[in-house]
């Protein structure tokens, strides 16, 4: 096998390429998309893209740049932080300190079509609320700088004020990429709910019709979290919010425990399952004939035999009932459903003698679900999802009250939970827009009470605490720093089951930018070739660059590391992963002795990973022979 070099560039749209590659590959030379040839054989499916094209859609001034910078990968890389979690050895969860949009194109390699749940809280945009200052030329020690992780001046993140003249197209250019990146992330039978006011909910719904498509448009639930109303509002007190649902592809929702109100008018037993019955006429609007002349048809049933069935013909069969949809004043009628339903559901459907009106009638069999739950209406008017609850949870951990403005309430949380999530095992939430840490505290929360296992990612950047604000003077001198403390006090509170978590912190990465030179100098192409024999930047640390093999590897975060004791002479690292079929062995030794070159076993998946200097050429050839080999 041949000897390959490590390199940290992911390219977010590699897959999708391939994907093009399969259906029109004439349309590729060189590696290159040729896109003449690609409009050709599109054909008629190719719309027509000038200037004075029109076409329905969401357009904003910087879209086009806000969609590049989608694809452009970070350059930066996850550094581990032992010691700033807890029950770090024995966890699966994970907190990163740093700014959503890198660290999603980090993890988009190591967690594509991994996650079940996505749950965001992004800023409101009020006007008042920060929106994330995307530089696309910021390199990320200008970010380590702005939030403070560096020793120059940082520059605060700016409020989006309505005087700004693109005050919804600056939020629209910092949702639109993380949203993107976000759907690459989801399983196929993922979903993604966001929280959100009606200061935006009429664009977030047409962004995310176009990131996810409407076709996988769920739902938009009126949260009822205030139902006193906010009193400051000028002409309506508003009080509720908004949360938005998609679907990535095939998800299935599940429902609510029902309250005892609702189980009592599911009186009847079947085969050790509860239902009500329904009768099968329409009321109401347009339950005439000819409002839905198809929905007219007729059922039969013999009281001897105990034979019911449906026929869309007026016959006129002796010994049976002929049942038919009749309104109050004698009219037709229509039935809810159509014949062909009622035909396949016949057996849901029984007559039923009507003694006041001394008329027959169908009615349905409406049984509770299996798990004996209810589908969620699209208005949560409970109790769990008040704002206050948030608020009281925070302080219940010991928190003052005034640290942390409006956290989300536990019951909102643990109510997505209950609908998207069936099956406990190997399932992976994630939060990139962390606040206080609620999302994760509800999930710690949740897997007590249901004596399950999710595991949870939040993503929340280091945003600078001015001196002015309250929480600047009980100590605290960036947002994530509460958000850590409060995920402490969470894991500690609910101590089963799969509590604690792990921190990593965005930082620049361990391999040196390339730039590309394009002087005449001779010298300064000679001192760029000499700075570039090692990949390397000065004074790397094996912890970290260990960690970023594991993310351009496309291994979890929560990967397993242990140092396997059979190599004697040299540090030699296992990575595994339940989410990868092979296996790392990694050696960031300065030299690869021949004794562990001679020992080295792998199968044929597996992948050896060391130095490029730590090896001679002799050894790569013996290697050669062991199996996958990268250098670095």
């Amino acid at each position: 096998m041949s000897i390959n070099k490590i390199r940290p560039n992911f390219h977010f749209e590699a897959e999708r390429i391939e994907q093009l590659k399969q259906i029109a590959p004439e349309a590729f030379a060189d590696g290159k998309i040729n896109w003449d040839t690609l409009k050709e054989a599109l054909g008629d499916f190719l719309e027509d893209e000038n200037d004075s094209a029109e076409h329905f859609g969401l357009f904003w001034p910087g879209k086009k740049e806000a969609r590049k910078v989608a694809s452009i990968p970070s350059l930066g890389t996850l550094i581990p932080c032992p010691g700033e979690g807890i029950n770090e050895d024995n966890t699966k969860n994970i907190f990163i300190e740093g700014e959503n949009l890198e660290v999603l194109k980090l993890l988009q390699k190591s967690y594509a079509n991994q996650i079940k749940l996505i749950y965001i809280d992004p800023p409101y945009n009020t006007g008042n609320d920060f929106v994330y200052d995307d530089n696309f030329t910021e390199s990320i020690d200008e970010y380590l700088r702005r939030t403070g992780q560096l020793d120059e001046e940082a520059k605060p993140i700016s409020a989006n004020t309505k005087a700004d003249g693109r005050f919804h197209s600056k939020w629209l250019s910092m949702m639109y990429p993380r949203l993107r990146l976000a759907r690459n992330i989801l399983e196929n039978e993922g979903f993604i709910f966001v929280s959100i006011d009606e200061n935006e909910i009429s664009n977030l719904r047409l962004l995310m019709n176009e990131v996810f498509g409407e076709e996988n448009f769920i739902s938009c639930i009126a949260n009822i979290n205030n139902p006193k109303g906010r009193s400051d509002d000028k002409y309506v007190a508003t009080a509720h919010e908004y949360l938005l649902i998609y679907k990535k592809d095939n998800g299935l929702l599940f429902g609510f425990e029902p309250e005892d109100k609702v189980t009592r008018r599911y009186n009847k037993e079947e085969n050790n399952s509860s239902y009500r019955e329904i009768d099968l006429r329409k009321t109401g609007d347009k339950d005439r004939r000819e409002d839905r002349p198809k929905m007219f048809y007729f059922f039969y049933f013999n009281q001897e035999t105990n034979h019911f069935f449906v026929s869309q013909n007026d016959e006129k069969l002796e010994g049976n009932i002929q049942i038919f949809p009749s309104r109050a004043d004698g009219s037709d009628g229509r039935w809810r459903w159509g014949f062909d339903t009622a035909l396949a559901n016949i057996n849901s459907l029984l007559p039923n003698y009507m003694s006041v009106r001394k008329k027959w009638t169908v009615i349905e069999k409406d049984f509770l679900t299996e798990d004996k739950s209810v589908k969620p209406t699209s208005a949560w008017t409970f109790k769990d999802v008040n704002s206050e609850r948030g608020s009281e949870q925070f302080v219940e951990l010991g928190f003052d009250k005034e640290i942390f403005n409006n956290p989300k309430p536990l019951g909102l949380l643990k109510r997505i939970l209950k609908i998207c999530i069936n099956n406990y095992e190997d399932n992976i939430v994630l939060d990139f827009f962390a606040g206080s840490g609620s999302f994760a505290n509800a999930v710690m929360e949740y897997n007590k009470e249901n004596n399950c296992d999710i595991n949870h990612i939040s993503i929340q950047l280091p945003h600078l605490i001015q001196d002015s604000e309250y929480a600047y003077k009980k100590g605290y001198r960036i947002i994530s720093e509460i958000t850590k403390e409060r995920l402490i006090k969470a894991s500690q509170k609910n101590n089963v089951n799969n509590t604690g978590f792990k921190v990593y912190k965005l930082y620049h990465s361990n391999f040196k930018p390339w730039k590309n030179y394009t002087g005449v100098d001779i010298k300064e192409l000679e001192t760029l070739f000499e700075n570039s024999n090692t990949p390397l930047v000065d004074n790397w640390q094996p912890q970290n660059l260990l960690n970023e093999i594991i993310l351009i590897e496309g291994f979890p975060l929560d990967s397993k590391i242990t140092v396997i004791e059979t190599y004697t002479t040299n540090t030699v690292r296992e990575v595994v992963s339940d989410f990868c079929e092979h296996k790392l062995l990694v050696c960031l030794d300065a030299k690869v002795n021949d004794d562990t070159i001679k020992s080295l076993s792998l199968s044929e998946e597996d992948i050896f990973i060391c130095l490029d200097t730590a090896i001679t050429d002799k050894d790569k050839v013996t290697l050669q022979d062991k199996g996958l080999i990268k250098t670095i």
